[in-house]
C-alpha cells in the first residue's frame, strides 16, 4: 500500500518507507554570533538526492547536500530531499539561536594591587573577523583588539568593564559588565618578641603583619640576609634555642593562596644573637641548682644597698651640723 500526502511543495510521500535525513550543524548551534555564517548538512542514505531546505518558513532548493545561511536572527531549519519520484521524510527541526551578547574575563583575577597586569578579552566564540569595543564605566574607551592589556595597573584603573563587537554591518549588543578592582599592594611589618638583641639558647617569634585586605589567606616567605629561609601558612616564624648563627637581617612577603596577588616585601629587622655574660650564666646556674639560693641572694643585695645608702644620708646630717 502506498501513501501519498503532500507535505511541502518540494516533498512529497511516494514510498511506502522512507529515509529521513540527519540533518547536521557547524557551528555548533550553541556558539552561533550575530553575522556568522552556518553550514547545514543534510545526510541521506542513496546517491542522486536534490535537496530542500526550509528556514525562517522558506523551501529553497539545492543540488548540494550543504546549505549556507548567514544569521541575522533566530531560525528553524530543516530539510528533505528528491530522487526521481522518491522523497525522504523531513529532517528533526534544528534551532539556530543567534547569539547577540559577548563575555568579558580578567585575567588573572577581577580584584588586583597596584603594579599587577590586567588582561581583559572580549570572548565572541569561534567568529573571528570582529571589532571590538570596550567601555568603562560606560564610556567607549578603545577600539581594537579582542584582547585589551592594562599594564602596571593604578586606583584609577579600577571600574566597570564591558565590549560590543561589530562584523560588516553586524553589531552585537554589550556584553555584561565585570567589576576590576584596584587596591594598593600592601606591605608587612615584621614584630620580633622578645626584642632585636636576645642570648644564645633563647625562643625567638618573628610576626608578618599585613594590613587588611581582601585576601583571605596568605602563605609567608620568610627571607634572612635576602635569601628565603622559609614559607608557611602562618603569620609567625619561631627559632628555638637561638644560635649566634641566627644573626641577620630578616624580611617577610606575603602570597595570596587562592590567587596571584602578593605583597610588597617588609622593611628588614636585625636581630642580634649574643653569648650569655659570665653574670648571667652564674645566675642561669644558681636558679638551676637552687631557686631559694637565688632568692636568699637577691634579697641580701638589696638589704645591703638599703644599709649603705641609710648609712650615706646619716653621714650627710651630721656634716649639716
Amino acid at each position: 500500500r502506498v501513501l501519498i500526502s503532500n507535505i511541502s511543495p518540494g516533498c512529497t510521500q511516494v514510498l511506502p518507507e522512507r529515509p529521513k535525513p540527519l540533518l547536521t550543524v557547524k557551528p555548533k548551534p550553541s556558539q552561533i554570533f550575530i553575522g556568522d555564517t552556518v553550514t547545514l548538512t543534510c545526510d541521506i542514505q542513496g546517491e542522486g538526492w536534490t535537496y530542500t531546505w526550509q528556514c525562517g518558513g522558506r523551501d529553497q532548493a539545492s543540488k548540494e547536500k550543504e546549505f549556507n545561511i548567514t544569521l541575522v536572527s533566530k531560525q528553524k531549519c530543516k530539510c528533505c530531499g528528491k530522487r526521481q519520484s522518491d522523497t525522504s521524510e523531513w529532517s528533526d527541526e534544528v534551532t539556530l539561536t543567534v547569539l547577540y551578547k559577548p563575555k568579558v574575563t580578567v585575567k588573572p583575577q577581577s580584584s588586583v594591587f597596584t603594579g599587577d597586569t590586567v588582561t581583559l578579552s572580549c570572548d565572541v566564540g569561534q567568529s573571528t573577523g570582529w571589532t571590538i569595543f570596550w567601555f568603562k564605566d560606560f564610556k567607549r574607551i578603545k577600539t581594537g583588539d579582542e584582547k585589551e592589556i592594562l599594564s602596571n595597573v593604578s586606583i584609577s584603573n579600577g571600574g566597570q568593564y564591558a565590549c560590543s563587537a561589530r562584523k560588516g554591518k553586524y553589531f552585537t549588543i554589550q556584553s555584561q559588565r565585570v567589576v576590576l578592582t584596584v587596591r594598593e599592594r600592601p606591605k608587612p611589618a615584621v614584630r620580633v618578641q622578645p626584642d632585636g638583641r636576645v642570648f644564645r639558647g633563647q625562643t625567638v617569634t618573628l610576626t608578618c603583619d599585613i594590613q587588611e585586605t581582601d585576601v583571605s589567606s596568605w602563605s609567608y616567605s620568610w627571607n634572612k640576609d635576602d635569601s628565603e629561609i622559609h614559607v608557611s601558612q602562618s603569620q609567625e616564624y619561631r627559632i628555638n634555642s637561638v644560635k649566634e648563627s641566627h644573626t641577620g637581617q630578616y624580611s617577610c612577603t606575603g602570597n595570596e593562596t587562592q590567587g596571584s596577588r602578593y605583597s610588597h616585601t617588609s622593611d628588614k629587622v636585625t636581630l642580634t644573637v649574643s653569648a650569655p655574660s659570665a653574670v648571667l650564666k652564674l645566675l642561669s646556674f644558681l636558679l638551676a641548682a637552687s631557686p631559694y639560693l637565688l632568692v636568699s641572694i637577691i634579697l641580701g643585695v638589696k638589704c645591703y644597698r638599703a644599709h649603705v645608702q641609710t648609712d650615706e644620708t646619716d653621714q650627710y646630717a651630721v656634716t649639716e651640723e
